[in-house]
């Protein structure tokens, strides 16, 4: 039965196809009841149909057939109802949607081909005779009330039934049938059809679905063409003309957020690609939004979000946006932070549309959309960040445009809060960079649309990025730099090198030559956009491991790996050709960039250190190894190795803590335990391939691969660390043996093409290299190719513009140089090259004698030097070195002091022969630093020796013009080569010209006295270094005391006369201002090289008269003499250079640290103020290293370092030299109102000037003022306040980590006391004449009178007082915590030598002490006040002096802290000093012990070692070691004081003092020999109680330059301890007797230390009896009295200060600063009244309340 219904229904279906049925035919009478029948019901049921709801689908899909064919005979009216006619597009609709999963080429499915058809005639009904308008009919008449539902399931039907494998007359049809449907409406569509014809385009052209191939749990998704998407665009595009404006209504109405809209439509107002901020997690406040995380805008999008179909939109109709992109940018600036987000994105995406021109049509939108950038939310910025750089990708053709973008990304990299949104904005810009092609690659508008080209990335957006090179965040600056070398290498690099590397190794040199050629072919643009990049990589080494040590590992992998490519085990990113070419490119950039060059030398000096590092602990380790195990030996050596494998690590990274137990392996004691303990050979074996830096690539990789796996067994973070230290130590791609070569070998190539320039280019390379790296020059090959090359130019013939361009660019200079540093480090067997290298000599030969420049000569001198003592066997035997040194040199100098040569030119030589005498000079300077044995032999029989000869007119005829003229005498046999053989002819030099000066404006006459100061003070200097290495025949005598006396003198008189020559025969040629320059350069850079602490001369022959005119040159009126010293005193600072003998620097005095002060506006201070801070930082070391030492040794030991060692050693000691060359510059503010004796109108009549310059002096003292405390401070860390000085507990907690080593240094509260101590002293003109100086002294005496001399002093004593006042201020602006600054309990030494104590100074106020809480309190105290009351700007401090009393005996004293350390007051007289057992060696004056020293002890420092470059004030090697031999011995041994011989002692103090010994020691000295005592001063008994405070005034010794002898420091009195009845009976006396203060007369005070005892018992028993005096009433001064002055007590009138004249009032000042004033005798008395008034109403409360 149901078969046969089918088969009729069939047939009904194929007879209605055919085209002749008409309706109402006589031929079809039965169609009428046929449609009744097909929508027939049961009877039982109304809304049963029988056959479209036939329980059979394939009678419900022919009925459906059916009734399709009758809505075609029957058109436009259907015969049914309209719930029929409902009916039937309902089952139609159900019907159709199998269409979807029908496909007709599937086999699979039985039947497949008969449905398919079945179903795509309904659809092609519905598209031909377009049988949906029926229903559109329906809606608009409302006659159906499901009409508007159906409709819509129907076009959501026809649009999702096509399938991606159906054929294309599918999507056609279903195409037609649903714009039949649109086009149908009249008017308005209702929103709810545009809502299924816009969430197809909402969903994209690309959907993702399941692979049906996937095995994977979940399975997982490809990507497939939507085509419900194409055919919804093709209508939008067809109806577009009448579906516009009601879509652009319907979209305005969601994005305005209209209630009828929204009610009516299905479509989302959310963005349902990404969640806005507030639906996601709560972020932090300033933090990274982590709920809108970086998608794929195709990726995952929602079909019904409004959004999407917005941006879908632009791409089938961008019409329809000409009024939605206005309400879309209205909701920018909404306050809803959801809108404002979703409105970003959309605008966004569709400014950035590639096929887009939204942006230009809409220019306000964009412009608004771009302030965006701004954004409070962080989550907006980081989206407008995407799409920005999105908007660059695509729309870089509009320039003006990607401006504006650029300008706004910019600005966000620089200046956005959020650190990680900077960064974010940092990874898209290089991302977005590095995947840029080449302007040239881009061609065709099918590449345009694949990528972009690198011009899309401006200028500026890269700068921006480079200025967060040096932020202040790690992972910012190191993803910053990291991405902008990427970009280099890709952009510049390999464009550049393109043509080099295609041509290989045999590349055309015009290749190379158009590479390197600033001239032709140039691309600016290019140049502009990427040149400066290596400059900010260079740069990022000035953060140092302890900063960033990530950075700088990620440095060294940047420049070995990134900017020259990389070396891979398949081959190497570039040729060795291309490398070399790529290195002399990115040097020629960086000549310019004196700090870009110089951290490029830092970063690969610090790789050379590790590489020696490396080199000395395997070498330790395997001395180690061959020793007997458990032997002494073995465990001696073992430590030897363990300590320097430590030293190795600070040049490493620190290690990563990784694993479970991260804490103990990240350790890095625990690391390099680890290592030194290994069993594996071959980690040792391959670390000493690349200990060396001539290991070829291959050396590195093998390291690098094999080393992890190898340590692997020791733990993560050992495995982790030793890779990271290979890193850092292997020879990367940047720089190596294989790039050096080249370079020499191309540098050759290029000279010989005529290109001096290039060859200049290479040549500077291997410079730079090997002045870090000498081996890499002293390969086989390479030295041979430079000998090859040095000869090449000077034996070649070559035109005069070829010789022009070679002196231009310095071509034999350079090769000299690199010569002079390779020679010594020459590989491979000598014998094989004996040709070239004789060939090589000979012309070394005749440049230093004949035809070199002075700085070729000079280089000559040092490469026979280095070729006669290479590295590789240096000589040992001293004896031997001598001779050949002699047979070296001796021919060189005989030729070089011959009288034609080395004579003082005439004013009628050609230029040429005056020029020659500096080559000379600078020539026989060289031969007295490398040879000093042959410069010193003494010549034949009473003969002078050439180089006595030499030193003999340097001095008496070049600079004091004694001799004119050197003693023309030939010696027999003098065989020497005429120097004018060589020379111009007077015929070919034609006219001749006038005497020009040369370019720097300094004459022939200058640089010849130039030369000759560098002489004399090279020859004292190598003299005396090289005569403490002694040998049996090879022994130097030092210059005798009388000639370095003379040089001393010499140097000093040319400072202070301005740089007029001393001798007037050459003064003459001197006369301009250049010349006289170059004079003061020159001299004081000299006499600073003779005060290296290494030489020990300073304190024999610099006068302080000396070092004050040395100071005036660091504020010379030229600017390069300025910069120059303050360079040469960083050097001598840091103790490198010319300070550093044996790889050891030694520190400098204090006198030269105390210079510092007078470089704050130099242009070198940045530089200066680093050298110090290093320098402090390797003092307070040695303070602690010989803390420890001293502690283990006893309390003698103990006070040797407090009496001695510590002035000398602890950096704070500088403050009073500083102070007192401030004190006597001009410049110096002073205080206000006129001297005493000056006229009054005088003074006024220059007030208006003084007003005008007074601000300023006040500013420049304050700014030397915070330039020197300022690293003191600093390089305490966050110690420096609130910490006892000198504390006895401290400890060194391991020697791995200086950051674990607490140093127990002075504090600022020791620095308030010293200048407070200062400040009682007055200051010494040391420029005065005066027969208690010196000779030498006398003959620098300028010959002042005595009365100018006398308003010197008193204009210094004026200044001292505002010194003392900003110096406060300095100090006290560094106090963080005010409550625990405590006082300083030990001794502070003042040098007498610069600071004295008479009557007319404002010094003679009585003295405060500082007493610890042991003694005993007055009763009645006044409140305490901490250091924020002591630092306030204003009066109260003399108020609060003036209400405090006290009686005769005890006074109160303000306090510093809160534990009221309180002082008293007392008056001066002479002091006597305790009895000290004279067996005390800890004792003894440090001069003593020195004048009984051996000139031969094997203490002595070894220069001639080559000890590792370490920085140590201490001038030996020894280290202070009780565990050491001989040459080790410790600094002191004071537990056997009896049986310490001298000697030991002085051995020690050498090497812990980095200054010159000219303090005396606070104890007695004890002479080994039998000495006459003094008789002990009689004992004064006083009714007054003091405190236990002591003054110890010693005598000065000064060595006499004449004699070499020092003279003994004498006690000018000794203390006896007071009985106990004396204390006693000085508790129960009151006197109302004032004391007087006598004064002390002191001659040629050494040092004058002030003590302070912290024990009761000590105090007691260093009680002194004074006599007493009254005093006068009389005005107070306490302008020199710092603010804790002590208060009285008891009611009485006392003064707290010294007697003298009333000061003019202090002046005003634009600062703030705290008035010091003197209180009247009114002021105190009602003050004084006042206390005793409270005191009695606090006496009676508290008898109340009892």
């Amino acid at each position: 039965m149901q078969n046969d219904l089918l088969k009729r229904l069939k047939n009904i279906t194929e007879q209605l196809s055919d085209e002749d049925v008409e309706p109402h035919s006589p031929h079809y009478p039965g169609l009428s009841s046929l449609a009744t029948s097909l929508v027939s019901v049961n009877d039982d049921d109304d809304t049963a149909y029988i056959y479209l709801n036939h329980k059979d689908k394939d009678v419900r899909l022919h009925s459906v057939l059916a009734c399709m064919e009758l809505f075609y005979i029957y058109a436009p009216e259907p015969p049914w109802n309209e719930d029929e006619i409902i009916e039937i597009f309902q089952q139609m609709i159900r019907q159709l949607g199998n269409l979807a999963t029908c496909i007709p080429n599937d086999a699979s499915v039985s039947n497949q081909v008969h449905q398919y058809e079945a179903y795509f005639r309904i659809l092609e009904q519905l598209s031909e005779v377009k049988i949906g308008v029926v229903l559109v009919d329906l809606v608009r008449t409302e006659q159906a009330p499901h009409a508007l539902e159906t409709l819509c399931e129907l076009i959501k039907t026809i649009l999702t039934c096509v399938h991606v494998d159906h054929p294309p007359e599918v999507g056609q049809h279903a195409e037609s049938a649903v714009a039949a449907c649109v086009e149908e409406f009249e008017g308005n569509i209702p929103n709810a059809v545009l809502d299924e014809l816009l969430m197809p385009v909402g969903s994209g052209p690309v959907t993702y679905v399941i692979d049906p191939k996937s095995k994977e749990n979940p399975p997982a998704q490809i990507q497939q063409t939507n085509p419900s998407y194409l055919v919804a665009a093709k209508v939008l595009r067809k109806t577009e003309d009448k579906i516009s404006s009601p879509i652009a209504n319907l979209l305005n109405g969601i994005f305005s957020g209209d209630p009828k809209t929204l009610e009516s439509t299905s479509l989302s107002a959310e963005d349902s690609t990404e969640s806005p901020p507030s639906s996601g997690k709560k972020k932090k406040k300033g933090g990274k939004d982590t709920s809108s995380p970086t998608l794929n805008f195709t990726k995952d999008v929602g079909a019904g979000d409004v959004y999407s179909i917005a941006y879908e939109l632009h791409r089938i109709t961008p019409m329809i946006l000409t009024t939605v992109i206005g309400t879309v940018a209205s909701d920018l600036t909404n306050t809803d932070v959801d809108k404002r987000w979703q409105a970003t994105k959309l605008l966004g995406r569709l400014f950035a549309a590639r096929t887009s021109d939204i942006a230009m049509r809409f220019r306000p939108c964009f412009r608004d959309w771009l302030r965006r950038s701004y954004d409070p939310e962080g989550a907006i910025r980081e989206m407008m960040i995407r799409s920005l750089t999105n908007f660059l990708s695509s729309q870089y053709n509009q320039t003006d445009l990607c401006s504006d973008v650029s300008e706004a990304l910019s600005v966000i990299i620089k200046l956005d809060k959020i650190t990680e949104i900077r960064v974010y904005a940092i990874h898209q810009v290089c991302e977005l960079a590095h995947s840029a092609t080449s302007d040239d690659a881009v061609s065709g508008e099918a590449n345009r649309r694949k990528t972009h080209p690198i011009s899309a990335v401006s200028a500026e957006l890269l700068n921006a990025v480079g200025s967060r090179v040096s932020s202040k965040f790690k992972t910012e600056r190191k993803d910053a730099i990291t991405g902008l070398a990427k970009i280099y290498y890709k952009h510049y690099v390999s464009k550049k090198l393109q043509h080099v590397q295609e041509g290989g190794e045999n590349v055309d040199i015009d290749e190379i030559l158009d590479v390197l050629s600033t001239k032709e072919n140039v691309d600016t643009a290019l140049e502009e956009k990427f040149s400066w990049i290596p400059q900010k990589v260079f740069e990022s080494v000035f953060f140092t491991d302890k900063q960033d040590p990530d950075l700088r590992s990620r440095i060294f992998q940047i420049v070995d790996d990134i900017m020259l490519g990389t070396v891979k085990k398949e081959g190497a990113m570039l040729s060795p050709t291309s490398r070399a070419v790529g290195l002399a490119m990115m040097l020629q950039t960086l000549q310019t960039k004196d700090s870009a060059n110089k951290w490029m030398c830092t970063l690969f000096s610090h790789r050379s250190n590790l590489q020696r590092s490396l080199a000395s602990y395997l070498d330790a380790r395997s001395k180690a190894k061959e020793c007997e195990s458990g032997s002494a030996e073995a465990f001696t050596a073992d430590a030897d190795a363990m300590e320097k494998l430590e030293k190795m690590a600070t040049l490493c990274a620190p290690p990563l803590a990784t694993g479970k137990n991260s804490a103990d392996e990240g350790d890095l004691e625990t690391v390099l335990r680890k290592l030194h303990a290994a069993k594996d050979k071959h980690i040792f074996r391959i670390l000493s391939t690349i200990a060396t830096p001539t290991h070829s690539p291959s050396a590195r990789l093998r390291a690098l691969d094999e080393l992890p796996k190898r340590t692997k067994s020791l733990g993560n973070a050992t495995s982790s660390w030793v890779r990271s230290m290979a890193r850092r130590c292997a020879m990367g791609s940047f720089i190596n043996s294989e790039s050096i070569d080249t370079c020499i070998i191309l540098s050759q190539e290029c000279f010989e093409a005529g290109d001096c320039e290039a060859a200049a280019h290479f040549l500077r390379c291997v410079k730079i290299a090997t002045s870090i790296f000498p081996a890499l020059g002293g390969t086989k090959q390479g030295f041979k190719q430079l000998a090859e090359f040095f000869d090449l130019c000077r034996t070649t013939v070559m035109t005069s513009a070829m010789k022009k361009d070679m002196e231009k660019f310095g071509i034999v200079t350079i090769i000299s140089d690199i010569l002079a540093k390779a020679a010594s480090s020459r590989t491979g067997k000598k014998e094989k090259d004996t040709d070239s290298v004789d060939t090589l000599r000979k012309q070394l030969h005749r440049t230093c004698t004949r035809e070199g420049t002075p700085e070729q000569a000079r280089n000559a001198v040092y490469a026979i030097a280095a070729m006669m003592n290479s590295r590789s066997k240096p000589i040992a035997d001293l004896s031997v070195r001598a001779r050949k040194e002699k047979n070296e040199f001796e021919p060189i100098l005989k030729a070089l002091v011959n009288p034609s040569r080395l004579s003082i030119p005439d004013d009628d030589a050609n230029p040429k022969t005056k020029d020659r005498i500096i080559s000379v000079l600078t020539a026989i300077t060289a031969i007295a630093e490398c040879a000093p044995y042959a410069f010193n032999a003494s010549g034949e029989g009473s003969k002078l020796g050439w180089g006595e000869r030499a030193i003999k007119f340097a001095l008496d005829s070049a600079l004091l013009g004694r001799n004119t003229r050197l003693d023309t005498s030939r010696d027999d046999g003098d065989e020497s080569e005429d120097s004018d053989n060589d020379e111009e002819s007077p015929e070919k030099s034609g006219r001749k010209k006038a005497n020009k000066r040369k370019k720097n404006g300094v004459s022939v006459h200058c640089q010849m006295m130039c030369e000759a100061i560098e002489l004399l003070v090279t020859h004292i200097r190598s003299t005396i270094v090289s005569a403490r290495r002694t040998a049996k025949h090879a022994e130097l005598e030092p210059p005798s005391t009388t000639h370095i006396a003379e040089v001393f003198s010499t140097l000093a008189k040319i400072l202070e006369d301005g740089g007029v020559p001393p001798s007037s025969v050459n003064g003459r040629y001197c006369k301009s201002s250049q010349d006289r320059a170059a004079l003061r350069r020159s001299a004081a850079i000299n006499l600073l090289r003779l005060c290296d602490s290494g030489l020990k001369l300073e304190d024999t022959y610099l006068t302080s008269r000396m070092w004050h005119v040395l100071s005036n040159v660091l504020l010379d009126e030229e600017a390069s003499v300025r910069d120059a010293v303050a360079e040469e005193l960083s050097f001598m600072l840091s103790g490198i250079g010319k300070y550093r003998h044996g790889g050891v620097g030694s520190a400098p005095s204090m006198r030269f640290i105390a210079f510092v002060t007078l470089c704050a506006e130099s242009r070198k201070a940045g530089k200066v103020k680093a050298s110090m801070l290093q320098c402090i930082s390797s003092l307070r070391g040695s303070i602690a290293t010989c803390q420890a030492q001293v502690r283990a040794m006893g309390k003698a030991a103990e006070k040797n370092f407090e009496n001695n060692l510590k002035m000398k050693l602890m950096p704070e000691y500088c403050v009073p030299y500083a102070l007192h060359l401030l004190a006597f510059r001009h410049e110096t503010a002073s205080a206000a109102g006129t001297l005493a004796g000056e006229d009054d109108s005088d003074a006024e009549m220059e007030a208006d000037e003084l007003a005008q310059s007074e601000e300023a002096s006040e500013k420049r003292l304050k700014k030397r003022l915070k330039f020197l405390f300022d690293p003191l401070i600093q390089s305490l860390g966050e110690r420096a306040d609130n910490v006892s000085v000198m504390s006895p507990l401290f400890c060194i907690s391991s020697p791995l980590s200086c950051s674990n080593i607490f140093f127990p240094c002075l504090q600022i509260s020791f620095l308030l006391r010293m200048i407070d101590q200062i400040g009682k002293f007055s200051p010494v003109d040391v420029m005065k004449s005066s027969t208690k100086f010196s000779s030498l002294e006398t003959s620098l005496d300028d010959n002042d009178s005595e009365t100018e001399a006398d308003n010197e002093e008193k204009e210094a004593a004026a200044r001292m007082k505002i010194i003392y006042q900003f110096a406060r201020e300095v100090l006290l602006s560094h106090v963080k915590k005010d409550f625990n600054l405590t006082v300083y309990p030990g001794s502070i030494q003042v040098p007498a030598a610069l600071y004295s104590r008479n009557q007319s100074s404002p010094a003679n106020a009585p003295i405060r002490y500082e007493s610890d809480d042991s003694f005993e309190r007055p009763a009645n105290k006044r409140p305490k006040k901490s250091i924020s009351h002591y630092v306030s700007k204003n009066q109260d401090m003399e108020s609060d002096d003036d209400k405090s009393v006290a009686d005769d005996d005890s006074v109160d004293d303000k306090s510093i802290d809160d534990k009221s350390v309180e002082d008293r007051s007392i008056e001066e007289e002479p002091v006597e000093d305790k009895s000290i057992d004279d067996k005390s060696i800890a004792d003894k004056s440090v001069d003593e012990i020195e004048s009984v020293k051996e000139p031969d002890e094997e203490h002595e420092d070894d220069f001639g070692n080559d000890a590792g470059d370490t920085f140590s004030p201490s001038m030996s090697d020894s280290e202070c070691s009780p565990e050491k031999e001989k040459e080790q011995q410790p600094a002191f041994s004071p537990e056997k004081e009896e049986e310490q011989p001298s000697e030991d002692f002085d051995k020690g103090l050498g090497n812990i003092s980095p200054i010159a010994k000219d303090v005396s020691p606070l104890a007695e000295p004890a002479s080994s020999s039998p000495a006459k005592k003094r008789a002990p001063r009689k004992k004064k008994v006083s009714t007054k109680k003091r405190k236990s405070s002591d003054i110890d005034i010693f005598e000065d010794e000064m060595t006499s330059p004449a004699t070499d002898k020092a003279h003994s420091p004498k006690l000018s009195s000794k203390r006896s301890k007071s009985t106990p009845k004396a204390s006693a009976s000085s508790k129960k006396k009151k006197s109302s007797a004032r004391s007087k203060p006598t004064p002390v007369s002191v001659t040629k005070k050494a040092m004058i230390s002030i003590t302070n005892s912290q024990s009761s018992s000590s105090s007691a028993s260093s009680t002194k009896k004074r006599g007493t005096k009254k005093q006068t009433k009389q005005d107070v001064d306490d302008s020199f009295d710092f603010p804790d002055s002590p208060p009285q007590k008891g009611g009485k009138k006392k003064a707290v200060g010294r007697s003298r004249k009333k000061s003019p009032p202090a002046r005003k000042t634009s600062t703030k600063k705290a008035k010091v004033s003197a209180p009247s005798p009114s002021t105190t008395s009602e003050a004084s009244s006042r206390a005793s008034r409270d005191r009695a109403s606090r006496a009676m409360r508290r008898r109340a309340v009892a």
